[in-house]
């Protein structure tokens, strides 16, 4: 917390403006209060350079405790829940898209921005075996830009929402094509997870999942013999929370092999 305090007063930009509330919080220790301040104060922002501290504020008050005392708590029907937003690099193209996994009931979701846009607007359904569902959104053109957004889900009857403050997921250079590695590891941060990489083949006629590995960014990247016609992907994963959700920033490297 002390970290977060020397960043949030050494930036002249936040004084007298709507970020004042997230300061008088967290100098008073108190993390619950900075949290609400913060989704508070987000629609108040009136230029870029408020934007930019508040997602330093944002960033610095996840790392203390990777998110996990933020107020977010899921319904008895959804035991566990990630929300991901990933950028897919390909020959030529990069697009981004939100995906929504995990244990329990839900069938439909939203992720809606405060001007109403749902990111994960007609989203594809699938089970994966047991409880277990992933809802993936459409490919979006534009970046996913960081703020507060609100969750809803929806299992039969039964619905459920939560206010999400997040990261963006812009121009990610973790990862480089030629040759496919990584190029940048995130920064660490002690109360998180070290960043890691996922590898996986899928057939190129259907998408359908061949094979996959998760190894740590320092180890060499080694590949089954091919199979057929397949898409390579390589991703590194860097991983927080929000309260009881699971949220995942990661960028993606695809291509045919």
């Amino acid at each position: 917390m002390k970290r977060l305090l020397l960043i949030m007063l050494a930036a002249p930009c936040l004084a007298a403006t709507p970020l004042d509330a997230v300061n008088r919080a967290l100098l008073g220790g108190d993390a619950a209060a900075a949290w609400q301040a913060l989704a508070a104060s987000w629609p108040q922002l009136a230029s870029q350079a408020q934007r930019d501290s508040w997602q330093a504020a944002l960033a610095a008050l996840a790392a203390e405790h990777c998110g996990k005392d933020a107020p977010v708590q899921l319904p008895p029907w959804q035991p566990a829940l990630t929300l991901e937003l990933a950028q897919r690099d390909m020959p030529l193209a990069r697009s981004y898209r939100v995906t929504v996994s995990g244990e329990g009931d839900a069938r439909s979701a939203q992720l809606l921005d405060d001007s109403g846009s749902n990111l994960l607007a007609g989203a594809r359904y699938e089970a994966e075996g047991g409880r277990r569902f992933r809802l993936t959104g459409p490919d979006l053109a534009a970046p996913l830009a960081g703020g507060r957004y609100r969750l809803l889900l929806q299992a039969g009857q039964r619905q459920w929402q939560a206010q999400l403050l997040l990261p963006p997921a812009a121009n990610l250079g973790w990862l480089a094509r030629q040759p496919l590695g990584v190029a940048r590891v995130p920064p660490p941060r002690a109360a998180c997870p070290a960043p890691w990489l996922e590898q996986s083949l899928l057939r190129r006629s259907d998408f359908a999942l061949q094979w996959w590995q998760r190894r740590e960014p320092g180890q060499a990247l080694r590949w089954p013999a091919a199979n057929g016609e397949q898409w390579q992907s390589l991703a590194l994963v860097q991983a927080e929370a929000r309260g009881a959700l699971v949220l995942r920033v990661v960028q993606r490297q695809v291509g045919p092999r």
